[in-house]
């Protein structure tokens, strides 16, 4: 494992897959990446949260049309709550199926694998915003992946990131229950063995430094 991606200081080993900066106290996994099914039983939560996501979108707006991609849709709820209050959404999935699937429900759906691998094939339209809902956490290839997200984003265009903290109440009791022996939690949080695991967990602090690194300002 290299040094830490958002401060470049010494990774720690915390067991078989997970290492830590002992500086910036960003986590990384080597678990490998791939792509799956959403994470069944959570939906009434993650709309809530939609709700109050696309309250700080209005908020943040300074332009007069709203136009927004949201990176990795899976069932489609969140363009589901943006098509409710009309607001312009495009929607996407990494796999060709999974886009077929959306499009049956929404028209506007895009094919986008993070990092992009050949620029010269893809058509790049600007939104004010794009959005990543438990998506983020997902990727590898950091630092390429925001560098490419300036192809999408308008001029001052917004990224909002929904994710999962290592500072939460219950990411801390998992890893104290990890300490004593009792590794289920700690390993289900990162989805370790199931089709999509975590490839990072992030505190608000290192989440912004790593965007400051790419000339990103923090909206708070």
């Amino acid at each position: 494992m290299q040094n830490c991606t958002i401060c470049n200081f010494n990774l720690k080993k915390i067991n078989e897959f997970v290492f830590k900066c002992e500086k910036c106290l960003f986590l990384c996994s080597n678990l490998k990446p791939g792509y799956g099914r959403e994470i069944e039983g959570i939906n009434t939560l993650r709309k809530e949260n939609f709700i109050e996501l696309i309250k700080v979108i209005k908020y943040l707006n300074i332009s007069k049309k709203l136009k927004i991609l949201e990176i990795g849709s899976g069932n489609g709820h969140f363009i589901e709550e943006c098509i409710k209050n009309k607001i312009d959404i495009t929607g996407s999935e990494v796999e060709k199926k999974d886009c077929e699937n959306l499009k049956k429900k929404f028209p506007q759906i895009l094919q986008i694998k993070l990092p992009i691998e050949n620029l010269s094939h893809n058509k790049f339209d600007k939104f004010n915003f794009i959005i990543f809902n438990d998506v983020f956490e997902h990727l590898e290839n950091l630092d390429l992946v925001i560098n490419q997200l300036d192809l999408y984003l308008d001029n001052n265009g917004k990224i909002l990131i929904n994710l999962p903290s290592s500072d939460g109440i219950i990411f801390k009791f998992s890893n104290f229950l990890r300490r004593i022996g009792i590794k289920k939690f700690y390993n289900r949080l990162w989805q370790k063995d199931l089709s999509s695991p975590h490839l990072s967990y992030f505190n608000n602090s290192n989440l912004k430094l790593l965007f400051k690194k790419h000339g990103y300002n923090s909206i708070n």
